[in-house]
């Protein structure tokens, strides 16, 4: 990623006249965002997919949504440009997408000059419902294959609606976008170039009568499925014929032990004051370092040092202003932390057990609270309580899973370069045993049919034609030249169905105590060695509306309780492929993965049509005279570590303001 001070203000360079300053009109960097809303980002149907990221590089804005086509936008209102009085001013913005749709080519960037459009008619392309836009790119659908995009790669963008003009964005390269708009005269000049400065697009642009000149804010149009996209630096700014003097940028770039770094940025025309506990440095000017002036709390900070720093670095407050002319800007503080910053502790959550103790854990570190959200790694230590082999892990990253085999003690040690590690202790002190197994895939003709499920013909459709079901014969195996191996397939094609109509649904009883949360209003099939499945239509006939899901629910479960589901998904994409001697011995085996585990109290849900459940297990912990213990975690959290705020800036934690703050890796709030 970028954070280009440096460019920007070359690009701001542009089209200044001499002795002209550049007044900033707004600027979101995201380097202060304590959530979204605070950003100004909305998006009306997708709100959950707009969230902050971060990097090495700091903060930014991410909207990643699933499903159909979503729509996001960012509004600072025309009254921001026709306030300030000025008839021409230019919008920049970083913008890059980790991964296009892969279903439809809508992808669409917008610069709106009205505020309703992108509310009102909302997940659409913009250009299409409303005239008053200034720059605009859309994907081409006949220049990308046409229906289907590519998830990664290259895509062809119509630059304003002319499929004649066009410009070629990669998925995972940040661009910047700099458009320099005239009241008067009517026209958008446009640059696209990347973050090393190559110029990939660059033209001018005369908007038709009757659209408002005033910009209003971004809007931007993520296509289907699972698009992925960020915006950064995000800035509207106009010339002055008077001296101006912008606030500078202060962002917090790097963390090794006690050492901080800063990169203080600056536009061209102004020069850079700081001073440091009291003491006024040495003022910088744009020339020497281009606007992007780099300032440590270490005396003998190194630029290129790798190594874990043990230098005596100091605390302090960092005092930052520019001048330009007769103007000066207004001056930024910011506390100077030496203390060394601790990381969150390792969190659990069980993905599998066992009868007896022997269970998997996923353990994971949230970063996302921790400054600079840097890489998390996990060191562990597994003791038996009785004795035997220590079982060890390092450096795994967060979303691994440890299983443990029998009573002990976990220790986590969460671990970053230049962080304080954290442990935290998990006893794994609960035994639990099968009480309930709702073994769908392996119930027997009888056991079907008394639950009210008759014969129904074989399966058809996707489940029997795609093939995904099979077991590798044994005695096939061969080897390539690379070592992979491969069998003969024994597939299951052949799949007897039997099936429970809509209409014989009298209650929600599956099979006491599990039932659907409701009546199903479509037919429900058995299938012997694949398991529960629903159609997606309602209606015997399956000709009524259509449903997205249906739940499950174990009656008399609590939370105590786990529930292991094991499905396949996707017309069995799913599925595992056993070695085994036979088709028998193929659907003998339990050949879905377990694909959920949740409370005894949480529903479970089966997707339609292209989803199966394979069974359903109910692990209950053993109880004895004392009663259940649950599994313990200790974090070993310090009182009395430092407070931050969201940002990274080390705050006097007896004069809290109301806000967001961070200790010990996690958040709170001062109200």
């Amino acid at each position: 990623m970028r954070k280009f001070y440096l460019f920007l203000a070359a690009l701001f360079a542009i089209t200044l006249s001499a002795n002209a300053g550049i007044k900033v009109l707004y600027n979101q960097d995201f380097e202060t965002a304590t959530d979204v809303a605070s950003t100004g980002w909305a998006s009306p149907s997708a709100a959950a997919g707009l969230s902050i990221g971060s990097d090495e590089y700091g903060k930014y804005i991410h909207f990643n949504q699933g499903g159909n086509d979503r729509s996001a936008h960012l509004l600072w209102g025309a009254d921001l440009i026709k306030s300030a009085g000025v008839t021409a001013y230019t919008v920049s913005f970083d913008i890059s997408a980790t991964r296009w749709g892969n279903n439809h080519v809508s992808t669409e960037y917008t610069l709106m000059s009205d505020e309703e459009t992108c509310t009102k008619k909302a997940n659409g392309n913009f250009r299409a419902n409303s005239k008053n836009w200034l720059f605009d790119l859309s994907q081409l659908p006949e220049a990308n294959g046409g229906k289907a995009a590519a998830a990664s790669g290259d895509q062809v963008f119509a630059i304003n609606g002319d499929t004649a003009t066009t410009v070629t964005l990669s998925s995972g390269v940040f661009y910047t976008v700099k458009l320099d708009v005239d009241t008067v005269a009517r026209t958008v000049d446009y640059l696209i170039v990347t973050s090393t400065g190559n110029k990939i697009s660059q033209g001018a642009y005369t908007v038709p009568a009757g659209v408002d000149m005033a910009a209003t804010g971004i809007y931007f149009l993520g296509a289907r499925y699972w698009h992925d996209q960020i915006f950064d630096n995000i800035q509207v700014s106009a010339e002055s014929d008077v001296d101006v003097a912008n606030n500078p940028s202060v962002t917090l770039v790097g963390i090794n032990n006690q050492q901080r770094v800063y990169k203080i940025g600056f536009l061209e025309g102004e020069t850079l004051h700081l001073s440091y506990n009291g003491t006024e440095l040495d003022p910088v000017s744009f020339g020497d370092y281009s606007g992007s002036y780099v300032w440590s709390n270490n005396p003998n900070y190194k630029e290129n040092n790798e190594d874990l720093v043990n230098d005596a670095c100091t605390s302090g407050t960092l005092v930052a202003w520019t001048t330009s002319g007769k103007a000066t800007s207004e001056k930024i503080s910011t506390e100077i932390s030496n203390e060394i910053v601790a990381l969150p502790g390792a969190t659990t959550s069980i993905v599998n057990v066992e009868d007896g103790y022997a269970k998997t854990y996923k353990v994971t570190a949230d970063n996302s609270s921790t400054p600079l959200a840097p890489q998390i790694f996990i060191d562990y230590v597994f003791t038996p309580k009785a004795g035997g082999e220590t079982l060890k892990g390092a450096d795994l990253g967060t979303g691994s899973s440890i299983s443990v085999p029998s009573e002990g003690t976990l220790e986590l040690v969460t671990k970053a370069f230049g962080y304080g590690e954290t442990k935290t202790t998990i006893v794994n002190d609960v035994q639990y045993k099968q009480s309930s197994d709702y073994d769908f895939a392996h119930y027997t003709e009888s056991d079907i049919t008394k639950l009210g499920f008759a014969a129904d013909g074989n399966v058809t459709g996707n489940y029997s034609t795609y093939g995904r079901l099979y077991g590798n014969q044994e005695g096939t195996e061969t080897k390539d030249e690379g070592g992979n191996v491969t069998y003969t397939k024994i597939v299951y094609s052949e799949i007897p169905q039997y099936t429970k109509l809509s209409s014989a649904w009298t209650d929600s009883v599956l099979v006491a105590p599990l039932a659907f949360t409701a009546t199903p209003a479509v037919n429900v099939h058995l299938w012997p060695g694949v398991g529960l499945n629903v159609e997606g239509r309602k209606g015997d006939a399956m000709d009524g509306s259509w449903i997205t899901n249906v739940y499950l629910k174990i009656n008399g479960l609590t939370d105590d309780d786990i529930v292991l589901v094991s499905s396949y998904s996707n017309y069995g994409s799913t599925a595992l492929h056993p070695v085994v001697a036979d088709l028998a011995s193929y659907l003998a085996a339990h050949n879905a993965p377990v694909t959920a585990v949740l409370k005894g109290t949480e529903e479970i849900s089966l997707y339609r049509i292209s989803d199966t459940i394979d069974r359903i297990q109910v692990m209950s912990p053993v109880k004895d005279a004392a009663g259940v213990q649950g599994v313990s975690v200790k974090a070993e959290a310090n009182a009395e570590a430092p407070i931050y705020t969201i940002s990274g800036v080390k705050v006097n934690k007896s004069n809290l303001k109301a806000g967001i703050y961070i200790q010990n890796g996690k958040k709170f709030v001062v109200k």
